[in-house]
Formats: structure tokens, C-alpha cells, sequence
């Protein structure tokens, strides 16, 4: 966190910290992570003066900017920040503020609360006496990273002022804009397969392996189990929302025997969802010399 304290019209002011960048915050939760550094003293002439004529509007007493909505392929790299300014009303002792992050996971659905470390608490500022001058202002950069996607975020942040006896004096809460979070990798799954009857008196066993995420994936790991000795098989890509297609060629399948279908099976593809990395059926009763089977077909 920073805090700026501008003390009386002549605006001095220190800076008492400054936010850690992205990359080095620890994690809140396995869904995001937030943080604020420790303090460090700036140097009083590095600070610009500040000066307002009669004629200035007041500033305002609460308000939210420097709204980022970083997106990345990486999960930890995903990030979404706000910087939240408070400055004290007429016999302010104490201000606070509270860090809410909203999800909303469905377009359309509820935002809920997400859990995380300094996320839903009241904080204060370091320096106890900030607020007690009424040239006193607050800043302070609240970044949370490590987004789950798909999904939209939004900071709803809360502000109150508290008097000399622990009396409310005020209390204002303000949201930022969305923030959009696609989901950017693979996400492999097996669509398919048929087995044809060969005459050499083999079945061949088609698998069509999709891939609905936004990355393409390759080389790609495909198993087959449960037509004789277990194969393995090595699909050089699968492009990004689109299909590959794999034969394998093994003893005829028995009616009635159990098939599966493996994409991935070492998960070395940087996948979002392997949930749905294998189909399981069984095998159907022959269709006839040379004759197509067609197993159940899945669509996710």
C-alpha cells in the first residue's frame, strides 16, 4: 500500500510505501492472490508541491482510478487492480477502507464475493493519525492476481469516517469497471470414435479428439484401451476450436467389452479442464464384415 499524507496548505507530504508489482505477491487463495508491501520512506524532494487556487473545485472525498485489467494465457499472471483515494471529513479521527471482489462466472448470473487475503476486511492506514488534517489524503493500490476464467470481476470498495469517540461521521461505497477474464488455454477432450471392421479380420478405431479452448495444443498423447494390448499414439496438433482425427488398428472389439479413450494421459498439455479427457463405452455388436460401428459420440 502507499499512503500520501498532505499536511495544511503547504502540501507536504511523504510517501510511507509502495505497492510490490504483480509477480511477487503471495498467494490469498487458490483463486487470487493480494497484497501490499511495506513501508519506505520517499524523499521530500521528489515530491512535487501542490497548490490549489480558491477558485478549484474540493476534491472529492472518496474515489476509485487507475483501474487495470490485465489478461494472460498463465493463470498467475492475470491480474485486476484499484487505486482508492480517501480524504477526511470535518472531525475525522480514523478512515477505513474495505476491499470487496466481485465474479460473476455466467454473463447474466450474480456477482459473488470472492475470497482472499486483505480482500473483505476493514483496513487502516500505518500512520494513526492520518485523517486528522484536513489536507490528510489516503491512497492506496489493491492488485489481486492468479484470476480463475472465464469470468468477469469488478472491485466494489467501501470508505467510512470515524470520530474522535468511535462515532460514524460518514460512509460512501463506489465499483470499478468490469473486468473480463477469458480463458485462453487448451482444453483437449475426445469427441468420438467408431470402429470399422477390416478384412483382415482387425477393427479400426477412429478417434476424434477436439479442442474448444483458445490455444492450440501439440504433440498430443492418444490412448486406446480395451481392444487387445493398450496403444499409444502421439497426435502431432490440435488447433485451437477445432477436431483431429487418429485410426488405430487393433484385434476386433468383443460386443459388449468396455473401450476408452485417453487424451493427454500424462496432463503435459497446459490444459484448463481434464475432466473431460476420456470417453468410455462399450463396444457395439458388429455391424457386418467391413461394417461401421459408430460408438458414442460427446459433445463439451
Amino acid at each position: 500500500m502507499r499512503f500520501l499524507i498532505v499536511a495544511g496548505a503547504i502540501a507536504v507530504a511523504c510517501t510511507a510505501s509502495v505497492s510490490a508489482p504483480a509477480s511477487a505477491l503471495a498467494p490469498a487463495s487458490a483463486l487470487a492472490r493480494a497484497s501490499a508491501s511495506a513501508s519506505a520512506p520517499a524523499p521530500a524532494s521528489a515530491l512535487a508541491p501542490a497548490s490549489r487556487s480558491a477558485a478549484s473545485p474540493a476534491p472529492p472525498r472518496d474515489e476509485l482510478r487507475s483501474f487495470i485489467c490485465q489478461k494472460a494465457l498463465d493463470p498467475p499472471a492475470r491480474a485486476v487492480s484499484i487505486q482508492a483515494v480517501m480524504r477526511p471529513l470535518t472531525g475525522t479521527a480514523k478512515m477505513q477502507m474495505r476491499f470487496d471482489l466481485m465474479r460473476q462466472t455466467k454473463p447474466g448470473g450474480p456477482f459473488r464475493l470472492v475470497r482472499g487475503r486483505l480482500l473483505g476486511s476493514w483496513i487502516s492506514p500505518a500512520e494513526s493519525t492520518l485523517g486528522q488534517r484536513p489536507g490528510d489524503v489516503w491512497i492506496v493500490n489493491h492488485p489481486v492476481v492468479d484470476l480463475g476464467a472465464p469470468a468477469t470481476y469488478r472491485f466494489r470498495v467501501s470508505f467510512r469516517w470515524i470520530g474522535a469517540h468511535g462515532q460514524p461521521l460518514g460512509n460512501a461505497e463506489q465499483s470499478s469497471p468490469n473486468c473480463w477474464q477469458p480463458e485462453l488455454r487448451a482444453d483437449l477432450l475426445v469427441r468420438s470414435l467408431t470402429v470399422t471392421a477390416l478384412p483382415s479380420g482387425q477393427d479400426a478405431y477412429d478417434a476424434v479428439i477436439g479442442n474448444r479452448g483458445q490455444s492450440g495444443a501439440g504433440p498430443v498423447e492418444v490412448d486406446l484401451a480395451g481392444a487387445g494390448p493398450q496403444q499409444a499414439a502421439t497426435v502431432p496438433s490440435v488447433a485451437a476450436r477445432s477436431t483431429a482425427r487418429h485410426r488405430f488398428v487393433a484385434p476386433a472389439c468383443t460386443p459388449g467389452a468396455v473401450l476408452t479413450v485417453t487424451v493427454d494421459r500424462s496432463r503435459t498439455v497446459d490444459e484448463y479442464n481434464f475432466a473431460n479427457n476420456s470417453l468410455t463405452i462399450t463396444c457395439p455388436a458388429s455391424g457386418g464384415s467391413q461394417g461401421s460401428r459408430p460408438l458414442h459420440s460427446i459433445t463439451q
